[in-house]
């Protein structure tokens, strides 16, 4: 989880990985306070607590917010997006 540590201290929305125009997937709003573990660890904007976590492995994308919510590019101009392994079909 390093390559997410330059987050650290922005605030941010995250967003579900089932997240589209016609859904909604907004989960969360803060300011990441750190991630460790693969945990996003998030701070409320206005008191600077830190007050929500929530698993990397539930995260579809991360929108850094400037005046209105935007989405940043990583440095170098590229979105960084978070590889998932398939999904385990059930041998029942």
């Amino acid at each position: 989880m390093e390559a997410l540590q330059f987050l650290v201290g922005k605030e941010v929305d995250i967003f579900n990985p089932q997240d589209t125009e016609s859904v909604d997937g907004l989960m969360a709003t803060g300011r990441i306070a750190r991630i460790a573990e693969g945990w996003l660890v998030l701070a409320n904007p206005r008191s600077g607590e830190p007050d929500f976590v929530v698993n990397l492995a539930h995260v579809g994308m991360i929108a850094v917010r400037e005046v209105a919510p935007t989405m940043e590019a990583l440095p170098g101009g590229k979105l960084h997006r978070l590889h998932r392994p398939p999904e385990e079909k059930d041998e029942e």
